[in-house]
């Protein structure tokens, strides 16, 4: 099922993310003497507890949470991971209208690959209400493209889509469901073209 609705901007999220980070990461990290044995399995930097702010002229544009940031730089692939999830927060930095709000119970960026992953109870929301659910979803960097492979719910008003992932342009501008279950809340006092009946109750909670 392909929509031509622009929904929230997850890009523009996790673009924000990330930029965050790199900000941070320049300036934080910590030299050290330790030998250690596996360097790979300890990271070079770690933070907890980590608000980031990000302004634009004086006005806040978003707004990055994670209770625990850890940087593994000695890896074949260097990788950043938030083990605790992450919340971010965009705004409208000319009205200061919240834009997009995301979350995560988990979150990994693989610096090598370009390619963000957020797992566990991923809900996104925009201004106007719409809302994605899914258990992971990935966002290539490279080929600006984002996507899940697994369960998806997307809740717009009335209508409820739900599949078995979808695929989006970076722009969310397009996006397609996976194979679509379907699922809408019908109005009865309207007239509906097709009376089959629609199934909702497999929706993903």
């Amino acid at each position: 099922m392909l929509f031509e609705k622009r929904y929230f901007n997850i890009r523009i999220a996790l673009c924000a993310m990330w930029s965050a980070i790199c900000i941070w990461s320049c300036s934080s990290k910590v030299e050290s003497n330790i030998v250690i044995e596996d360097s790979s399995k300890i990271p070079t930097i770690q933070s907890r507890n980590l608000t980031i702010f990000n302004y634009n002229n004086g006005k806040m544009n978003y707004k990055f949470q994670t209770p625990l940031l850890e940087r593994y730089e000695f890896t074949e692939e260097p990788y950043m991971e938030f083990k605790q999830g992450v919340h971010l927060e965009t705004f409208n930095d000319s009205t200061r209208v919240k834009e997009t709000d995301l979350v995560a119970d988990y979150a990994l960026y693989n610096e090598k690959e370009q390619l963000w992953e957020a797992k566990g109870n991923v809900i996104a929301k925009d201004k106007e209400g719409k809302t994605l659910y899914t258990e992971q979803l990935f966002w290539n960097t490279a080929t600006d493209s984002i996507y899940s492979n697994v369960d998806t719910k997307l809740v717009d008003g009335e209508e409820t889509t739900f599949g078995a992932g979808f695929w989006s342009n970076g722009k969310f501008s397009e996006i397609v469901i996976k194979q679509s279950r379907g699922g809408m809340l019908v109005d009865t006092t309207r007239k509906v073209a097709d009376s089959t009946a629609i199934d909702t109750t497999k929706s993903i909670q």
